[in-house]
């Protein structure tokens, strides 16, 4: 058997006026990663299998490309010699599993077929790996080996975005053991120093104003051990304070970080002021954080469309913070407003989120519940799921 696909460079008269892209997937994390991932093309995300797959090939050729899923069958080779005889040759086929041995990687590979991608997906992953090899293009720039940085943004004041940066922030470093730096750009009145109990000093200010006089000495001089891998850069300014917050200072700052942490969690202010856009422009996640009342619904609406306007619709996520609070809005409701579903939730975990921020101490020490609703948002953000990932992408060169 040969799943003969052709590669972009390769297109017939004929791929190029098909412009489909149908992917059968079986689980939400896998569809969602697709639908931003492939964003922008003629896409169908279907429920199903490579059963499914065959199917509808049996009366629809008309396609460009077909993703399908073959987790769950414990021999999916009977069923690609199936696909190969329903395919045409010039369709991109490309596969999603939850096996992740090398020899079963390259197995598919040597049948024909465009890619296949071990699961959990994430966004990244199908930006990186997938949508070149589909649609022949590059919907954002590569990553390079700087840090990565994450912005939440509070879509109405008591959200709680600063309790998720920091915890998400400790979570981070926790799963993958890398350097994780906390910014905090609520310079006035900013929560995260207090919900951790430690006392910042002028040096975050003196860097955003002046570039030219922050250098590496900056960050030992300015951060705060949190703990061995998290890193606290914050301010506490006068509410009188007359700030001049430059756009290169927010860059340079930025950048230094880039250099010395694998991921920089940034709690930015909303609404984002011009000298802030860097945050945004440099940011590969931007989770907009809302609680399900009607000013975060209208409020989350505009922040999504102004990270869209500043850096483009690929990077930001819809987090609903508190969801089953009592008095909240229905779930009909918001997604009404939203148009889709929330990217991530985080249900109401309790008083025991307040008492961490009285006793100055991440919520993730003694709430209950509070790592497993992150994990999901912490392996979008790195795709690590497990050792077993990080060593599957380290076989393939990732």
């Amino acid at each position: 058997m040969n799943m003969a696909v052709v590669t972009p460079s390769q297109e017939t008269t004929s791929v190029v006026t098909r412009s489909r892209i149908v992917c059968f997937v079986n689980d939400e994390v896998s569809a969602s990663a697709l639908g931003k991932g492939l964003e922008g093309s003629n896409l169908s995300i279907k429920n199903g299998t490579i059963r499914s797959a065959i199917k509808m090939l049996e009366t629809d050729t008309d396609l460009l490309a077909l993703v399908t899923d073959i987790s769950g069958i414990d021999d999916p080779f009977p069923e690609l010699e199936r696909l190969a005889g329903v395919c045409p040759p010039d369709v991109r086929v490309a596969l999603i599993g939850d096996n992740r041995e090398i020899t079963f990687y390259r197995a598919l590979i040597d049948l024909g077929l465009t890619e296949y991608l071990p699961k959990p997906l994430t966004r990244d992953i199908v930006l990186d790996q997938l949508r070149p090899k589909l649609l022949g293009d590059v919907s954002h720039a590569p990553a390079d080996r700087s840090g990565h940085v994450v912005s939440i943004c509070g879509a109405q004041g008591g959200a709680g975005a600063t309790s998720v940066a920091i915890n998400l922030a400790m979570q981070l470093a926790e799963t993958t053991k890398a350097k994780v730096a906390l910014l905090d750009l609520h310079l006035q009145g900013g929560e995260t120093a207090v919900m951790l109990g430690v006392r910042p000093g002028p040096g975050l200010r003196i860097a955003l104003e002046n570039p030219m006089r922050a250098d590496t000495l900056f960050l030992e001089r300015t951060a705060i051990e949190v703990n061995d891998r998290v890193s606290l850069i914050s301010g506490d300014e006068e509410l009188d304070a007359k700030l001049d917050i430059t756009e290169a200072g927010v860059r340079h700052v930025l950048g230094l970080l880039r250099q010395r942490f694998n991921y920089i969690v940034v709690d930015v202010p909303v609404p984002f002021a011009a000298s802030m856009y860097p945050v945004i422009q440099m940011s590969r996640h931007v989770l907009v954080l809302l609680e399900a009342e009607v000013t975060g619904l209208r409020n989350a609406h505009a922040l999504r469309n102004a990270v869209t306007n500043i850096a483009g619709k690929d990077r930001v996520f819809t987090l609903l913070n508190r969801a089953n609070r009592p008095g909240g809005l229905p779930k009909a409701t918001i997604v009404k407003a939203l148009g889709a579903e929330p990217d991530m939730v985080i249900p109401d975990l309790g008083k025991g989120m307040t008492q961490a921020v009285n006793l100055g101490i991440p919520a993730l020490k003694h709430v209950r519940g509070l790592r497993r609703h992150l994990a999901p948002i912490v392996r979008e953000i790195t795709g690590v799921g497990s050792k077993e990932k990080r060593r599957w992408k380290r076989w393939l060169g990732l």
